[in-house]
């Protein structure tokens, strides 16, 4: 199956992504990860890291299951995405028949969108992006590459994202607030203002901590 996507990572969030691959009619190949899934759920192990040179040599195009949890993740992620992409390897946008985008929303390269997931008029994702599981993205929001809007957040219009982002689970951010590079936003928070890079933002409202 020469068309057949390779999905890079073995957890909970490569299945996510596995599942959103065949619900869209598409082939899995199997998956690259130091260890083979051991439910079965991803298909065939491909082998390790040292596997990847060899598969995007022979055009095999890849989807991104590894997720992030913290900066530190993010920094992880980053690193992986640019090893691919100085072997020139090809990323595929994934995008569950059950989210919902607009036809003027623009997906970065790699990016996925989960069941329920919602991408507004004219808003943009980087490359690489997570839309997870019923998280809504409004309109003319722009989001930097490899960020993660978790489960259940909610951006309401013009919201900026910087780059390796992460938006907690059912984070609320108000319309027209702006994120800087690398920072996190908790679980459940609720973000009225700025928030600058390389800071944790926590709380109702949401305020920075060391």
């Amino acid at each position: 199956m020469a068309d057949a996507i390779a999905i890079i990572g073995a957890g909970g969030h490569a299945r996510v992504v596995a599942e959103a691959i065949l619900a869209g009619g598409l082939g899995l190949l199997g998956h690259v990860a130091p260890d083979a899934d051991q439910t079965g759920f991803l298909g065939t192990h491909l082998g390790d890291d040292v596997a990847l040179p060899h598969l995007v040599a022979n055009g095999v195009p890849f989807a991104i299951g590894i997720g992030f949890v913290d900066a530190a993740g993010a920094a992880r992620r980053a690193a992986i995405l640019a090893q691919l992409s100085a072997w020139g390897a090809r990323l595929i946008t994934v995008v569950h028949p059950a989210a919902v985008f607009s036809p003027s929303a623009v997906l970065g390269e790699g990016s996925f969108l989960a069941a329920g997931a919602m991408l507004g008029t004219r808003s943009r994702l980087g490359i690489a992006c997570i839309v997870n599981t019923g998280a809504i993205v409004d309109h003319d929001a722009q989001v930097g590459p490899n960020t993660h809007i978790a489960t259940g957040a909610t951006l309401a219009g013009g919201i900026t994202l910087g780059r390796d982002v992460l938006i907690g689970a059912g984070a609320v951010l108000r319309q027209g607030v702006m994120v800087g590079d690398r920072a996190v936003v908790g679980a459940g928070s609720v973000v009225l203002r700025a928030i600058g890079a390389d800071t944790t933002a926590v709380g109702n409202p949401a305020k920075e901590r060391a």
